[in-house]
């Protein structure tokens, strides 16, 4: 019974030193004009939302990493990089251009630092994470979006974006400019697209669906494919699935029409889409 209260009480204060061990930083600085967003991070992800025009707010969160609990030596020295970085926050401001989070890998070693940022809405963005997602919603844009291993959730965004994860979904909604999505294994939905888009993914379907006629390029070697046209807008379709049936709606045919492939025009032709797709079924409405 001794023996159980005394690892019992190891583990509660092991616990204590974990919530110690955490930290944070906030700062808020003054904008004038548009803003060049720069944010990074190794581990924790990245959340980016519209907030008032002439500010940007950032804030922190640092947590000690699943690696930083399993040795003691390396738990301490995770410790000491924390308060670091709460001492100096990793933020550099140079007239227009804001940069958040740029550390290196020995500063972050073992350690999860979340990045929450409230910018203006004439922001342009450049976010990249190993580990985490990324969520962006309500600035300007364009967003440049990349994350090793996790998903991205975007909406409405003024400009293009692009958007791409190792391992990871990918969702975007709403935005006044192109689309530019690569995931090696996830899915991508991309909806209320007024541009081009351009979607590809190894593993994972596709969802997509433009409100403006504008070129669409999908691909995925294993998932299918759904895309839903701007309406009343024409479109020239070419549509493939190796393992599937394709469905086009309105469609006039030009040249082949199988189970497997469908080329022609819709409403009188237009804007190029092309889709194909490995393992899966492709409608186009």
């Amino acid at each position: 019974m001794h023996r159980y209260l005394t690892l019992a009480a190891a583990a509660l204060l092991a616990g204590g030193c974990a919530i110690a061990q955490e930290g944070r930083f906030e700062r808020t600085l003054s904008v004038n004009g548009p803003l060049n967003l720069d944010v990074e991070t190794d581990a924790g992800g990245i959340v980016v939302n519209a907030g008032p025009a002439g500010s940007i707010q950032i804030r922190g969160i640092l947590k000690p990493s699943q690696s930083g609990w399993l040795s003691g030596a390396a738990f301490g020295d995770v410790g000491e990089r924390i308060r670091r970085i709460e001492s100096h926050p990793p933020i550099v401001q140079n007239g227009g251009t804001v940069r958040v989070g740029h550390l290196s890998r020995s500063e972050t070693r073992g350690i999860q630092m979340r990045i929450e940022i409230t910018a203006p809405p004439q922001t342009r963005l450049l976010a990249r994470a190993d580990s985490g997602g990324i969520r962006v919603e309500g600035i300007q844009g364009p967003a440049d979006l990349k994350t090793d291993s996790g998903g991205v959730r975007v909406r409405n965004i003024g400009a293009d974006v692009r958007a791409a994860t190792d391992s990871g979904g990918i969702h975007v909604e709403g935005v006044r400019g192109s689309v530019h999505a690569r995931a090696d294994s996830g899915g991508i939905e991309a909806y209320n697209v007024a541009g081009a888009i351009d979607a590809e993914t190894d593993s994972g379907g596709l969802h997509l669906g433009q409100t403006k006629a504008d070129t669409i390029r999908a691909r995925t070697d294993s998932g299918g494919a759904e895309i839903k046209l701007a309406r009343a807008s024409g479109y020239d379709v070419r549509a493939v699935s190796d393992s599937g049936h394709v469905s086009v709606s309105e469609l006039t045919v030009r040249g082949t029409l199988s189970r497997h492939r469908a080329e022609g025009r819709v409403r009188g032709g237009g804007p190029l889409v092309d889709v194909q797709v490995g393992s899966g079924h492709v409608s186009v409405e």
